[in-house]
């Protein structure tokens, strides 16, 4: 039977290879977000011409909005995919 302490360290130990296991992005996660990234960029510009061509305020704001949590999005995913990166090399 194991000790207290030596399942904890066992349990770290399989806790750190199972974290080192998702550091690595596959080609085909890379594909994935690339396509992400797209479709995030996309999505802003589709609003941001809303916002221009709508004569409804309501309508603009809220097409503003999209366009503002996409752009985030975007965003959040080049930080995480440039951390990702950071971490394997």
């Amino acid at each position: 039977m194991y000790s207290q302490q030596q399942q904890q360290q066992q349990q770290q130990q399989q806790q750190s290879m199972h974290m080192q296991g998702m550091n690595t992005v596959s080609s085909k996660e890379l594909a994935y977000i690339t396509d992400c990234l797209k479709n995030e960029d996309l999505i802003a510009k589709i609003a941001i011409q809303g916002v221009a061509e709508s004569q409804d305020q309501q309508l603009k704001q809220k097409l503003a909005q999209i366009a503002q949590d996409r752009l985030q999005h975007t965003d959040q995913l080049l930080r995480t995919l440039q951390q990702q990166t950071q971490m394997s090399h």
